[in-house]
C-alpha cells in the first residue's frame, strides 16, 4: 500500500506539473507578446487554492498622442458588457479573465438563479456568511445536477450535520447529471480573450486561468466531502454497522465514477480526483467480498483496475511531459482547440501520437 500511495502522489505531483506549465508557458508568452499581462500564481493553500494577479508593469505608458487613439482594456471590456446586454454568461467571463470579483457581484445580483453564477460564487466561496442560501439556490435551479447536493454535502458534514449530509449524498446518487459549466466558461473567456485584441495563443490561456479558477476549488471540495466520507464510514464499521458503510462506499464509488468520466472525465484532473475518492472508499471495504454495486467484482479487483488506469494516465502525462517544452505557438493553440471539442485527455494522446510517442493501450 506504501509503493501505491508514493506512485499516486508522483503521478498527482506531475499533473499537476502539467497544468503549472500549460498556464505558465500561456502568460509567460502573454508577457512578451503583450503590454497588458495577467499572471497566474497556484498557492499550496490546503489541497489547492488559486489566485490571479493583475500586473501594469509591463504595459507601456500612456501618452497625449495615443491616449484618445488605444482605448484601455477596462473600456474594452465595458463594450464587451454592452454588445452582451451584461448577461450573466458576459458578466462571468469579465471575471474570469479580469479576476475582479465586482463584476461576479453583480452578475450574483443580477442573476440569482442562473446555475453558472451560483457555482462561480459557490466554487469562489464569494458571500461565505450565506454559503448555504447559495447551496440551496444551486440545487433549485439544477434540480438534476448532482454537483449541487454534493456541495451542499460537504458543507453540512463540516457544520457537524452528518444526517443533513447523508440525505444530500443519497439525493445525488439518484441524480442523472453532473455538470460544472468549465467548458461554457472557458469558451467565454477564449471569447472575450479575441474580442481584446489578444492573440488565439493568449485567448486560450484565458481560457485555461478560467478552467483552472473554478474547477481546482471545486475537485478540492470533493475530495473533502470524501474524507468526511470516509470518516464517517469509519465510525459505522467501529458500531457494527457494516451496511451503513457499504451504502457509504457505493455513494463514494458513483461520486468517483462521475469525475472519471463523462464531460468531467475529459480533463487528467478530473479523473485523478475520481480515481483517488473511488480508492478511499473502497479501501474500508473486506477486499475479498463481493459487492452488487461493483458489478460482483470485489473491491481487490476494483482497485487493480484503478491502478491500471493510474498507470496509463502516468505514461500518457509522461509521453506529454517529454515533448511539451518543443511545443510551437501554433501547436499549442491546436492542442487547446482539441481540448475543447474532445476533451484533454483525448486532445493530449493526439498530441502524443503526433511526436510518435503512441501512449499505452493505443
Amino acid at each position: 500500500m506504501q509503493s501505491a500511495a508514493i506512485r499516486k502522489w508522483l503521478l498527482a505531483l506531475t499533473l499537476l506539473a502539467v497544468i503549472l506549465w500549460t498556464i505558465v508557458h500561456f502568460y509567460n508568452l502573454s508577457v512578451q507578446k503583450t503590454g497588458s499581462v495577467t499572471r497566474i500564481i497556484l498557492e499550496p493553500q490546503g489541497e489547492f487554492a488559486y489566485r490571479k494577479t493583475n500586473l501594469s508593469a509591463a504595459k507601456p505608458p500612456t501618452t497625449a498622442a495615443n491616449a484618445d487613439a488605444q482605448p484601455t482594456s477596462r473600456q474594452r471590456v465595458e463594450e464587451w458588457l454592452a454588445l452582451h446586454h451584461r448577461s450573466a454568461a458576459s458578466l462571468l467571463a469579465v471575471f474570469h479573465v479580469l479576476d475582479d470579483t465586482n463584476y461576479l457581484k453583480e452578475a450574483a445580483t443580477n442573476f440569482p438563479n442562473d446555475p453558472r453564477i451560483e457555482l462561480a460564487v459557490l466554487a469562489r466561496n464569494v458571500f461565505p456568511e450565506d454559503r448555504r442560501k447559495w447551496l440551496d439556490l444551486f440545487k433549485a435551479s439544477s434540480p438534476s445536477n448532482s454537483l449541487a447536493d454534493y456541495l451542499s454535502a460537504q458543507t453540512y458534514f463540516q457544520n457537524g450535520q452528518s444526517e443533513a449530509a447523508v440525505k444530500d449524498l443519497v439525493a445525488a446518487t439518484g441524480k442523472p447529471d453532473f455538470d460544472n459549466y468549465t467548458m461554457e466558461a472557458k469558451l467565454d473567456a477564449e471569447e472575450l480573450g479575441l474580442f481584446l485584441g489578444e492573440s488565439a495563443l493568449d485567448a486560450a490561456k484565458a481560457g485555461t486561468a478560467s478552467f483552472a479558477g473554478d474547477t481546482l476549488p471545486e475537485l478540492a471540495t470533493l475530495r473533502q466531502l470524501a474524507s468526511q466520507m470516509t470518516d464517517l464510514q469509519k465510525q459505522e464499521l467501529n458500531v457494527g454497522d457494516n451496511n451503513s458503510a457499504e451504502n457509504l462506499a457505493q455513494m463514494g464509488t458513483i461520486l468517483g465514477n462521475q469525475l472519471n468520466s463523462g464531460a468531467s472525465g475529459n480533463y487528467t484532473i478530473s479523473q485523478l480526483a475520481g480515481m483517488d475518492i473511488e480508492e478511499k472508499m473502497l479501501e474500508q471495504l473486506d477486499p475479498n467480498t463481493s459487492y452488487d454495486f461493483l458489478d460482483g467484482e470485489t473491491p481487490a479487483q476494483r482497485l487493480r483496475e484503478i491502478k491500471q488506469q493510474h498507470a496509463m494516465l502516468g505514461q500518457l502525462l509522461g509521453g506529454y511531459n517529454s515533448i511539451r517544452p518543443s511545443l510551437t505557438d501554433a501547436e499549442i493553440v491546436n492542442y487547446q482547440e482539441r481540448v475543447n471539442i474532445y476533451g484533454e485527455v483525448a486532445a493530449m494522446r493526439w498530441l502524443v501520437q503526433q511526436h510518435g510517442n503512441p501512449p499505452a493501450g493505443h
